[in-house]
């Protein structure tokens, strides 16, 4: 599934990243990342090049309501 306004980039993935989205006409990015290597939830950050600022979104248990999560804010975020 796709966002508008977003591409998935997928060669930056790997290690800790699962996914990351970066805005096609703005300056964010947008990271799943698997903190289960330390024992950690799966989390979700946006970051904003722009102001180089962190905004958490969240912390989750299972990878697929972390995707959701990060896909539902960068839907809302458009619209």
């Amino acid at each position: 599934m796709g966002m508008d306004g977003w591409t998935r980039r997928r060669d930056l993935e790997g290690g800790k990243q699962v996914c990351i989205w970066l805005e096609e006409e703005g300056t964010r990015e947008l990271y799943v990342e698997d903190g289960s290597y330390k024992g950690d939830p799966y989390a979700v950050w946006v970051y904003d090049d722009a102001t180089d600022e962190w905004t958490d979104l969240g912390e989750f248990e299972a990878v697929e309501v972390a995707v959701d999560r990060a896909m539902e804010w960068a839907t809302a975020d458009a619209g």
